[in-house]
């Protein structure tokens, strides 16, 4: 049996209309996991028809929405194996001039919908004795990335890896596994504008990232894939960083 395989299990991805989220959706599809793609984005339904997979949208920040799509995606698909809680926003602002607005819409979509979304998919799995959940996290919650001022957006994203770890202890000897991924710099449409636009920050950003390049988003992907296999079978509380080398530096 090969271990890294998710044949015959069901995946929800959030945040999965495009870039990263996108691609991880793409390559659990491709590890044999059937696969349902949220996000508040209109585009997640041409996402997923491209994938030949279904799309189940719902608004992380609302909880009631959030254990009501629980619900249904299982009525309907069946129970869910895997959740990778990957809707993020981002907004960027000097501290001192930091919008409140600005800050209460990070925390609300990218901690608070994680811990939404942990809790309203992970109830049945625990019921079951089994699932795998993967949050995702960033560079930017372990180190002080540069030249981004993004305070909120940081902070949000080392509470994803906290929260992970306290849970993963939490649900350990109840056959879940809750696990965080923190990419690095990855080469998404948003990123390629960077370059164009800020040829500056790039040159940075690929400065400071020890392979000199930008990550793929399959290179993400993977990592999440690995993390909802049985090859993973053992890793539950963690955070692991897919980013070229970056927070090690």
């Amino acid at each position: 049996m090969n271990r890294f395989r998710l044949d015959g299990r069901l995946a929800v991805v959030t945040g999965a209309a495009r870039g990263i989220g996108a691609a991880i959706a793409e390559g659990l599809a491709g590890q044999g996991a059937r696969v349902v793609l949220s996000d508040v984005n209109p585009d997640v339904a041409a996402t997923a028809a491209a994938l030949g997979a279904a799309a189940h949208p719902f608004d992380v920040t609302d909880s009631t929405a959030v254990d009501d799509a629980a619900a249904a995606i299982e009525a309907t698909h069946g129970p869910v194996d895997i959740l990778v809680a990957n809707a993020g926003v981002v907004n960027e602002s000097p501290t001192e001039t930091h919008p409140d607005a600005d800050w209460r819409r990070v925390m609300e979509v990218n901690l608070d919908g994680v811990f939404w979304c942990i809790r309203g998919f992970g109830r049945a799995m625990l019921a079951r004795g089994r699932g795998s959940i993967i949050a995702i996290s960033s560079i930017a919650g372990v180190k002080a990335v540069r030249p981004e001022l993004h305070a909120g957006y940081d902070v949000s994203k080392a509470g994803v890896a906290h929260l992970a770890r306290v849970v993963g202890v939490e649900w350990a000897g109840r056959g879940v596994r809750v696990n965080a991924v923190g990419p690095g710099y990855t080469d998404t449409d948003m990123l390629r504008k960077v370059g164009l636009t800020q040829p500056e920050v790039m040159a940075r950003w690929l400065d400071d990232i020890p392979m000199r390049r930008l990550l793929a988003p399959r290179e993400i992907a993977d990592t999440v894939a690995f993390l909802a296999s049985d090859a993973a079978s053992g890793i539950t509380g963690q955070l692991i960083m897919a980013d070229a080398g970056y927070s090690a530096a």
